[in-house]
Order: structure tokens, then C-alpha cells, then sequence
């Protein structure tokens, strides 16, 4: 998946220096806020308004993390909120994490586990989870 840039974090692909692999899913979502009203007379016609000039952009991001240092950024991003600069291929938003999901199963390792990458590396800390974030641009 490509990259998504939130705030300082880039959360890219996995490279041979990084273990942490990019978001897994991005799900956009936008809703015009229409009414339907009958036309009054004898044809009885129905018509649509569009009620809302603006409407809102939310985003939900699906993100694996491996590393401990991916996990404690992901964490202190989310329980700070925003709002946050979001680049990715959809666009460039002013947004707000509004709702966040953190998910392990028996599978994921936790600290204090850790694991080399080549035979050279330093070992590396594990806090493997799978993130639901969940943004809202903002109009402040």
C-alpha cells in the first residue's frame, strides 16, 4: 500500500531499516446530507435538496504495528488527536483522530520480546497490534 503521512509520522512500506509495514487499509467516506420533499398541488411531485454546502471528509486507516517504537508513536498520536496534516494519495486534509481501536490476538508478541533483522542488527523491541484509527477533517 502506499505511503500515509499523518502529522510527523510517515507510516511507508516495510524496508530492510523498518519493520513496520504501511497501512493495511484506508476506507474514505464522505456524506451529502440530501432531503426529499413533495412538491404540494394536484401532480404530487417529489423533489431533492441538497441541504449541506460542506460536508466532511473521515477516513478510517488500518495500520500494523511491529516495532515498540511504532507502537508508542501510534499511541501518543492517537491520544493527542490532532489536528494533523494527513498526506496520502487521496489528498491533503486537516484532520482529527476522533476514534481509535487497538487489537491483539494470541498470535502478536508483546514486549519484551525482541528480533533481529539481519545478522548485524541491533535487536529490535516487538509490540505487534493492528490499529483502527479513525479521522475526521476538520473546519475549525
Amino acid at each position: 500500500m502506499a505511503f500515509f503521512i499523518v502529522g510527523p509520522y510517515v507510516l511507508g512500506p516495510a524496508s530492510e531499516d523498518n519493520p513496520d509495514p504501511g497501512p493495511k487499509n484506508q476506507a474514505w467516506h464522505k456524506v451529502n446530507v440530501v432531503k426529499v420533499e413533495q412538491i404540494p398541488g394536484a401532480g404530487k411531485q417529489w423533489v431533492t435538496i441538497r441541504t449541506s454546502d460542506k460536508t466532511l471528509w473521515d477516513c478510517t486507516l488500518t495500520i500494523r504495528s511491529v516495532s515498540q517504537s511504532r507502537y508508542t508513536q501510534l499511541k501518543m498520536l492517537c491520544e493527542m488527536g490532532g489536528p494533523y496534516k494527513v498526506v496520502c494519495a487521496h489528498g491533503t486534509y486537516w484532520m482529527y483522530i476522533v476514534d481509535f481501536t487497538i487489537n491483539k490476538d494470541e498470535n502478536d508478541k508483546e514486549e519484551p520480546l525482541t528480533e533481529k533483522i539481519s545478522d548485524e542488527a541491533i535487536p529490535i523491541p516487538l509490540n505487534v497490534a493492528t490499529w483502527s484509527i479513525k479521522l475526521q477533517e476538520e473546519n475549525d
